[in-house]
């Protein structure tokens, strides 16, 4: 098969779930969408057969990797996503570990196959030059909070992408804003403790806040490269 373009088409996952945002859609490429057509195509399937994305849930340690294929119809508990003459559907649990995905078809000499391309890791805003005190402050407080553990997964809460903004003012006074896996996480309440108790004993700070919040809902894509290497989903 040859190489199309790569084209992005969106899945529009902002439209449909609340507190998302465009960063969050998840995109297909055109090479991914000609693959898709000749495998319907060589397989005979009809046109009411979806295409369906997911994940794929186990015991830990939590290997959750994506899943693609046809099925013969949609879920009550599925989002639909059509697009040109494909239709894209996505149960709701899987939706949010998707989110911010693009799906891409690679050939080659050796290999080929689909991909599942996740987002860059988001890193808090930074807001301060490089050898300042508070940038030297918060890289110990990166360090204080890589010794915090969500208990159900054995990755500390900097490398899940738990942690979307530290503030430090001028008097060293901390403000994190963080988030958890899930909003019925049982840690919910545990794990800001945790944190704040965590960056207390960092030399240097002054006070420390820390905010839970839920918007944007975590992905697996906020992870970073050694997380979801430890986690085997690389």
């Amino acid at each position: 098969m040859s190489q199309p373009s790569s084209e992005l088409h969106r899945l529009p996952v902002s439209q449909v779930i609340e507190g998302a945002e465009p960063a969050d859609d998840i995109y297909v490429t055109e090479r991914a969408l000609a693959a898709l057509r000749e495998l319907r195509q060589l397989n005979h399937l009809p046109d009411h057969y979806v295409v369906r994305l997911g994940v794929r849930f186990g015991p830990p340690p939590r290997r959750v990797p994506y899943t693609l294929g046809f099925d013969a119809s949609s879920r009550p508990e599925d989002h639909l996503f059509p697009l040109g003459e494909l239709r894209f559907v996505i149960d709701a649990r899987s939706l949010f570990y998707l989110m911010g995905v693009t799906l891409d078809y690679t050939e080659g000499p050796t290999a080929r196959g689909f991909l599942f391309q996740e987002p860059a890791h988001p890193q808090p805003a930074e807001g301060m030059p490089a050898g300042s005190p508070q940038a030297e402050l918060r890289a110990r407080i990166i360090e204080a909070l890589k010794t915090c553990y969500d208990p159900e997964i054995p990755v500390n809460i900097w490398d899940l992408g738990l942690i979307y903004r530290i503030d430090i003012d001028e008097q060293h006074n901390v403000h994190i804003t963080m988030t958890v896996t899930a909003p019925a996480c049982p840690v919910a309440d545990l794990l800001p403790q945790q944190v704040e108790e965590a960056v207390r004993q960092v030399p240097g700070v002054g006070t420390v806040k820390v905010e839970l919040t839920f918007e944007p809902p975590w992905h697996m894509g906020m992870m970073s490269e050694a997380a979801r290497l430890q986690l085997g989903l690389l």
